[in-house]
């Protein structure tokens, strides 16, 4: 069973307030990109990649795992199963990974 896109969508609303209550000087967590993947006996999980703006040394490490912990519960209720795995990027370099998936595509429009 596949999780569902609002589940995915909630699982990210829960995370970004979460995160958000946190304090990480000047961060502010802008989005997160959410793929479902599977782990080495094939169940499911949300494999989440946050998106961010500031210098990455004011990210609160002891904050940022804490916040599994925190909002387990909230996930657990909105259908997540298992523990999402969080992964952390600033926006720039996500953009520029978006860009590089974008001209790698042999499908590309050529103009």
């Amino acid at each position: 069973m596949t999780i569902a896109l609002e589940t995915q969508e909630k699982a990210k609303e829960i995370i970004l307030e979460g995160l958000r209550a946190q304090s990480h000087g000047s961060v502010r967590f802008c989005d997160i990109h959410a793929t479902v993947r599977l782990n080495a006996i094939d169940e499911e999980f949300l494999d989440m990649v946050v998106i961010y703006e500031g210098a990455r040394e004011e990210l609160n490490i002891h904050q940022l795992i804490a916040l599994h912990g925190e909002v387990k519960p909230q996930l657990m209720a909105a259908g997540v199963l298992q523990i999402p795995s969080v992964s952390y990027t600033d926006q720039a370099s996500y953009d520029q990974m978006l860009s590089e998936l974008a001209e790698a595509r042999p499908w590309r429009r050529q103009d």
